[in-house]
């Protein structure tokens, strides 16, 4: 009976040590090939084909968010596009954790592993790793020992047919998305009377608190609403996890 074996490849970062709470690391690609094939176990995808007009956005282009914090990582899309992409890597919350991102493959009657993982990252830092990401079903997680098993895990589908992201709409908006740890967008401009909404997309518990209001915990497809009265600038964080900051911005204008 033959074994699954398991390949495990690190990514060699530049300048890793110089990675700040706003400050990002170097990046680095990879190529895996199993012992004693002589052959790729996870070939780079070609890059899809220009993408006919539409109304959204391939979420790869200027970076794949991921945030982790306690106890949940939270990706920019369920599925996205093979070919090149650069994860973008925040830690929002107050532990150090780390990124891992693990495809199985079968080749020649054997299983393999093909794994990559970030540096850890301590509370507010971040970093990037490009990857060229081949069709199939990875698992991501928590590359720190057991937070995996607290439940920083999930899924990413890479395959040709995912769907574009609908295109930031500037001006306008009156909802905060709260997704991959992060308040988008983290500046909301809007006026008197308007009532701004929160909604929680991530599987962690969040809240927006700031001096003039607060939120409850807001567990996954929580909302939360305020109505503005009076113009100024209203900054707020998640009490849960510090790093995730946002702003309203409150102009003279028609009420509603």
């Amino acid at each position: 009976m033959r074994h699954p074996r398991t390949i495990l490849v690190r990514l060699a970062f530049a300048n890793a040590a110089a990675v700040t709470g706003g400050g990002l690391a170097g990046a680095g690609s990879f190529a895996a090939t199993p012992a004693g094939t002589g052959q790729a176990a996870a070939t780079p995808a070609a890059r899809s084909s220009p993408a006919r007009a539409h109304a959204g956005v391939d979420p790869r282009s200027g970076g794949f968010e991921i945030g982790l914090g306690e106890w949940a990582i939270s990706t920019e899309a369920r599925a996205i596009r093979p070919g090149r992409v650069t994860f973008v890597i925040r830690n929002r919350g107050k532990m150090t954790h780390g990124f891992e991102i693990e495809l199985r493959i079968r080749r020649e009657g054997d299983d393999y592993r093909v794994k990559e993982e970030s540096i850890d990252l301590g509370p507010g830092r971040s970093t990037r790793m490009r990857l060229d990401l081949a069709p199939g079903v990875y698992e991501i997680e928590c590359s720190v020992s057991n937070h995996d098993d607290m439940g920083m895990r999930g899924v990413l589908e890479v395959r040709e047919n995912a769907p574009l992201l609908a295109p930031r709409r500037a001006g306008g908006r009156s909802a905060v998305q709260i997704v991959g740890f992060a308040f988008k967008p983290a500046t909301l401009r809007t006026t008197i009377g308007r009532t701004v909404t929160w909604r929680n997309g991530d599987a962690a518990p969040h809240t927006a608190t700031g001096k003039q209001f607060s939120s409850p915990q807001l567990r996954k497809g929580g909302m939360y609403r305020r109505r503005f009265t009076r113009a100024g600038t209203y900054t707020y964080v998640c009490a849960l996890h510090p790093g995730m900051r946002g702003k309203i911005v409150v102009a003279q204008g028609g009420s509603r």
